[in-house]
């Protein structure tokens, strides 16, 4: 039992909980559960390297992003209050690239001439996106903005010899504090210069995703291509450039839980003294505005960065999977031809 304890220390060390891959791969083992794909591709075509290039190489340089920066986070000390500013839509902004990556080559798949092209009317942005996504992508986008918008809302400024607990940075004017206990001290970690990154990010996401579906929904159509092959394959379509955010928004709605429910924990004694693990605790102690909820926010900010790496990860590999399912697809296929027509003579 001790070896196994000083065991998970020793990985702890390592591998901190704070990184997003240590949890992430746990959670992804989980997953197999249920092994069944959550990705499918298209069977030929430069559409189908494409999104498979999205789904596998994609999702892993999110996952690599993720890891990076919360890997920093842990190793590098803030001593500007704010300097993970960029690092926690960071995530969120490495998916907006794949999927940005993955439209424009989508462009450059050859067009129908105008004489080849059916005659459709014009489609709105969802049109082959599936509701159960969009609903969770939404949700998750907007309680990411929320929460950001909470952190920019509740900042201040603080004097320069005003009483700073919890993590205290260097000293600035840009409001990155919030007042402690209706104006007893100040806490750092939230304001603009903290959070207002996420939001642009998220922003940017919303943009290139709707550019994205929109563009190839109302991409002309060959006149002998069926309706269901044409809509199989935007779904397809669609449905990989929605998962691939929905892991970069739940890693970076994570990050950011991470940060908010740690700055929200602070204690303070009625005596001044900062609450620390060396130091003894004084009788009384006072909590932050949000401490209620703040340990809890915490908590599942791991969970949620942890889970968001796993399903990347998932994603990955399942992209990996419906290649190769496609491609014993074709060759069935294409023995069943040489069995059906037989040999020449």
């Amino acid at each position: 039992m001790n070896f196994l304890f000083l065991f998970v220390n020793a990985i702890q060390d390592v591998l901190p909980l704070e990184v997003a891959i240590t949890f992430g791969l746990v959670l992804f083992a989980l997953s197999w559960v249920r092994p069944r794909r959550i990705v499918s591709l298209p069977h030929t075509g430069q559409r189908a390297s494409t999104l498979a290039g999205a789904g596998v190489a994609g999702s892993l340089l999110v996952v690599v992003v993720a890891t990076t920066v919360s890997a920093i986070a842990v190793s590098a000390q803030d001593a500007s209050g704010f300097d993970g500013w960029w690092r926690r839509p960071a995530p969120l902004f490495a998916a907006t690239l794949v999927v940005a990556a993955a439209a424009v080559a989508l462009r450059r798949v050859p067009l129908p001439a105008p004489g080849e092209r059916t005659i459709v009317p014009r489609r709105p942005w969802h049109a082959f996106a599936s509701r159960t996504l969009l609903w969770i992508s939404g949700i998750t986008a907007a309680v990411l903005a929320l929460t950001a918008g909470w952190q920019i809302a509740i900042a201040t400024t603080a004097p320069v010899d005003g009483p700073f607990f919890g993590h205290v940075p260097d000293y600035t004017k840009l409001p990155i504090y919030m007042s402690f206990n209706s104006g007893y001290g100040y806490l750092s970690g939230a304001g603009w210069p903290n959070h207002l990154a996420t939001l642009l990010a998220l922003a940017l996401a919303a943009a290139v995703f709707f550019a994205a579906l929109r563009a190839d929904a109302n991409r002309p159509v060959f006149a002998r291509a069926t309706a269901a092959s044409v809509r199989s394959e935007r779904e397809l379509t669609a449905q990989l450039f929605t998962l691939i955010l929905i892991g970069g928004l739940i890693t970076t709605l994570g990050a950011v839980w991470m940060h908010t429910g740690s700055a929200g924990q602070a204690l303070v004694g009625l005596d001044d003294q900062r609450v620390s693990g060396t130091q003894s605790s004084p009788s009384i102690l006072i909590a932050g505005g949000y401490d209620a909820f703040a340990r809890p926010m915490n908590l599942l900010g791991y969970a949620l960065q942890a889970g968001g790496v796993a399903f990347l990860l998932r994603l990955s590999v399942d992209s990996v999977r419906a290649v190769v399912e496609t491609r014993r697809a074709r060759r069935a296929e294409t023995a069943h031809e040489v069995v059906a027509t037989g040999p020449r003579r």
